[in-house]
């Protein structure tokens, strides 16, 4: 019973708090989407993370309060999102309308991806990097502390992790897992995270598919059962983002690789490439500010991305207004990544 009433809690927090948080980052005349409004939730969510944690490391600051600043905030957000969604009320049910005629490539497509999340869930891949993840996670709980206590050693940090730092995916884990009733870190990675963020990786992927396929629902269906497959069959090495994507999604590296990448490739399309802005320009910079948390390597991914298509809107739309708000878009990585650098200087030069 106790850890039931643990997966619901993390339930409402992993799947009912973004979908109503991302309610809020809507244009007006957009028409609404519970799968957008999903992915959108979960930008802010990042977003609000890597803020707030990174100010309560640097003013070291117990889990606890970083847990109750997160889920008050996370709250109101959601409760505003609620509120939009109620007055919108009437556009809710466009998402259930349009399953009326769906192509039965897109219905494949999903019963595929059930059994992916099932074998994802059941058969939860033990992974050496959760040396580090899950055990970090598990001594901020332990210890009531964010990055003080080295999970390797259970000694105090004698410097911060440089890698890690700037890229704290899993303090969130720890805040969740408090949230959730206490759950452990390492069952909300290996079991709660899958059943949460595989989904969400293909709910991007059906985005994509509906970019490229918009007049075409068997098209569509067809991508996404493509992409499923071809995920399926991404074993032959350890290192691409589909092998990442299925036996270590709890990772903030593969997360960045199988739901962000591919969200600001989305983001991009909608946003830069056209010369009416399909979504607002906040996800665009909440979407680099989520990678920053998920990964270092976000910090630099995130940006080039980014800019590649920031260059090519100057050439395909021409505005330099979409420019400037693009690349006012990148400063989180720009600032973390200046941020890294002088770390690294001040550790070789002896300052830090």
């Amino acid at each position: 019973m106790d850890f039931l009433l643990k997966g619901l809690l993390a339930l409402f927090w992993l799947v009912v708090i973004p979908t109503a948080s991302g309610a809020l980052f809507f244009k007006k005349n957009e028409p609404f989407s519970l799968a957008k409004s999903f992915l959108f939730g979960y930008l802010f969510l990042f977003s609000i993370s890597e803020v707030l944690i990174l100010l309560f490391m640097y003013f070291s600051r117990p889990l606890h309060e970083l847990v109750l600043c997160y889920g008050i905030t996370a709250g109101l957000a959601a409760a505003g999102g609620a509120i939009r969604m109620y007055r919108r009320k009437s556009s809710v049910p466009g998402d259930f309308r349009a399953l009326r005629g769906t192509s039965v490539w897109l219905w494949a497509a999903v019963g595929f991806i059930v059994f992916q999340v099932a074998v994802a869930v059941v058969l939860a891949h033990h992974d050496a990097d959760d040396a580090l993840y899950v055990a970090a996670a598990t001594t901020a709980v332990e210890t009531d502390s964010i990055f003080r206590i080295n999970a390797y050693t259970g000694l105090p940090y004698v410097r911060l992790p440089r890698r890690y730092i700037l890229s704290p995916f899993p303090i969130f884990l720890a805040v969740v897992s408090q949230l959730s009733g206490g759950l452990h870190p390492a069952i909300m990675a290996h079991t709660i995270f899958p059943a949460v963020f595989l989904p969400a990786a293909y709910l991007v992927q059906d985005q994509i598919g509906k970019k490229w396929f918009s007049d075409n629902k068997t098209g569509r269906g067809v991508y996404l059962f493509c992409a499923a497959l071809l995920i399926w069959f991404s074993a032959y090495s350890v290192y691409n983002a589909g092998n990442f994507q299925m036996v270590r999604i709890w990772q903030g590296k593969a997360l960045l690789a199988s739901i962000l990448l591919p969200m600001i490739f989305y983001l991009s399309w909608a946003i830069v490439l056209k010369k009416q802005a399909e979504h607002s320009w906040l996800l665009y910079f909440m979407a680099n500010l989520s990678a920053c948390l998920l990964s270092s390597m976000g910090i630099i991914l995130a940006p080039v991305m980014m800019g590649i298509f920031i260059v090519l809107g100057l050439f395909f739309v021409r505005s330099l207004k979409k420019t400037a708000l693009g690349l006012l878009c990148c400063t989180p990585s720009l600032l973390l990544g200046a941020s890294y650098i002088f770390i690294m200087l001040g550790r070789k030069w002896g300052i830090l």
